[in-house]
């Protein structure tokens, strides 16, 4: 047996292909060989192919595997041809895995080899050939599957082929579809903004002059008919969507919905060109037999609406908690925001989530901002966006945060900021005001030891400078410790909400130096 073969990280050589492929008709080693082979790349995917045409049956569907695959990115004739003629075996497997190959590989030249297929009399190549063109075929099949006489079993495979050659040709024939950013809706709709879950409260005071109000900790909800460009410059949200209610997350349900006149209304108002969607089951897997009953359905209304996977500046989501419901998300829309964010840095803070925090911490005209662990600068950014300040400061131990924050602090035009590498438990800002920070944390950092006493240091410092009248506020990845350290530092604190940063949390935290000087020992404030 070759050499190394089945050890961790094996690859053969040349050399090895002519026994591997011997053993790809060995159920023992079958799988392992096929396995070594594909590791080898397109040389080994050659051979397969140039075997294929004497190779027994049982080693068959192994090589057109091993040829398909490298097909699909490499433009190769000899693994074109040889998949062609794997059609025209005297085995019907060989045939029906050639004609799936073809179909997956994606290349348009396998269309006249799978077009001759049609005229067969065995019903599974057949159908594998009518699939395959769906993903290959070009106008002569689109032409071919609407003229050909199929046994009833057949033809919802060739409508689901159909349906994907004519949107292909559509897609082909018309501009790219997009998102209208400034044109208004034609009535009033229920508008769902989203945002990290605990920041809602937040979202819905950058929200309140749209009359936006809280429905969840991650979810704010409003009466909207204006254009969809204001929604997306709010700089705490994560998506904007179109919520429609569903009697039930079937698949009749949510074809009812999308063939209302007013719904399509909606959709086609923030919609340059065609009105196309990808639908997602939320919670509920792909369920692909009613998606193409859906787009089958929208296809023989000739709805606007049009299913289209691909290339959509539309997701509709199906969800059913609370209660069952479409939510229809602008995904093509351009991001409006954080332009300015050119580099970043492990575990520096999501943009919204520096957003929040600048509103967490308000704004006075004479504020000095200082970010102990400015990471990518974006606290910062966020702050100045927010309202004007007198000084802007930044600190990390680390030169490249320093020099992230550098660059994108230089594209939001904010170039006179005081970027030095020290540490947080000791540096001083004269006349600070402000603190806004996302400290280290994490499952990594929170492990780390005595990580808990080193940001209890940073609330001592910062408690020891603050200006009355200032603030501290922040993301603590150990909440109850944090919280005691500030009292006793003489901050007031306030434990606003925990706030989920993408499979751990952390409490969003405000402590203040009373206008009246120190009031050390006093408690923590109930949350809010």
């Amino acid at each position: 047996m070759t050499r190394g073969f089945g050890t961790p990280g094996y690859t053969p050589a040349r050399r090895d292909f002519p026994e591997l492929v011997l053993l790809l008709g060995e159920p023992s080693s079958a799988e392992e060989a096929e396995r070594a082979l594909r590791t080898a790349g397109l040389p080994a995917a050659l051979f397969a192919a140039e075997a294929l045409a004497t190779s027994e049956p049982a080693r068959a569907p192994a090589l057109i595997r091993l040829a398909g695959r490298a097909l699909r990115t490499h433009d190769s004739p000899e693994l074109l041809q040889a998949l062609a003629r794997a059609l025209r075996s005297t085995d019907p497997e060989t045939r029906r895995q050639a004609a799936m190959a073809l179909g997956k590989s994606g290349r348009g030249a396998a269309e006249p080899a799978l077009l001759e297929c049609l005229a067969t009399a065995d019903g599974k190549l057949l159908r594998s050939a009518i699939e395959a063109l769906g993903k290959v075929g070009g106008e002569r099949s689109l032409a071919t599957l609407r003229e050909i006489t199929l046994a009833e079993k057949l033809q919802p495979i060739a409508a689901r082929a159909l349906l994907i050659l004519e949107r292909n040709a559509e897609r082909a024939a018309g501009p790219a579809s997009g998102i209208a950013l400034d044109v208004r809706l034609p009535r009033p709709s229920r508008v769902v903004l989203s945002c990290r879950a605990g920041l809602a409260g937040l979202l819905a005071e950058e929200a309140r002059s749209f009359g936006a109000r809280r429905t969840s900790d991650s979810e704010v909800s409003l009466d909207w008919s204006g254009p969809l460009r204001p929604l997306l410059s709010l700089r705490i949200a994560l998506r904007v969507g179109l919520e429609r209610p569903l009697g039930e997350a079937t698949a009749d349900a949510v074809l009812r919905v999308l063939l209302e006149p007013e719904l399509q209304d909606l959709v086609c108002a923030w919609t340059l060109g065609s009105p196309r969607f990808r639908l997602e089951w939320v919670g509920h897997g792909h369920r692909r037999t009613d998606t193409w009953k859906i787009a089958q359905g929208l296809r023989e209304a000739r709805a606007r609406l049009q299913s289209d996977p691909v290339r959509a500046p539309w997701a509709i989501e199906v969800r059913d908690t609370p209660t069952p419901h479409l939510r229809l998300v602008p995904v093509g829309a351009p991001e409006l925001r954080f332009a300015y964010r050119a580099r970043d840095v492990p575990a520096a803070s999501h943009p919204t989530i520096a957003a929040a925090l600048a509103r967490a911490g308000g704004v006075r005209a004479d504020d000095v901002v200082w970010d102990p662990f400015v990471g990518s600068g974006l606290e910062l950014v966020e702050r100045a966006r927010l309202g004007p300040f007198r000084e802007l400061h930044g600190t990390d131990l680390e030169t490249r945060a320093l020099d992230a924050a550098r660059e994108n602090l230089t594209r939001a035009e904010l170039a006179e900021v005081q970027l030095v590498q020290a540490d947080a438990r000791s540096h001083r800002v004269p006349g600070l005001t402000l603190v806004l920070t996302n400290p280290p944390m994490g499952r990594r950092a929170h492990r780390a030891r005595g990580l808990s006493s080193v940001l209890c240091a940073v609330v001592r410092n910062v408690a020891g400078q603050l200006a009355a009248g200032g603030r501290m506020v922040w993301l603590s990845p150990f909440p109850e410790a944090t919280a005691r350290a500030a009292a006793a530092a003489g901050l007031q604190v306030e434990r606003l909400e925990n706030v989920d940063l993408g499979g751990f949390g952390a409490e969003l935290q405000r402590f203040t130096r009373s206008r009246a000087g120190s009031s050390r020992g006093r408690g923590s404030r109930p949350r809010r």
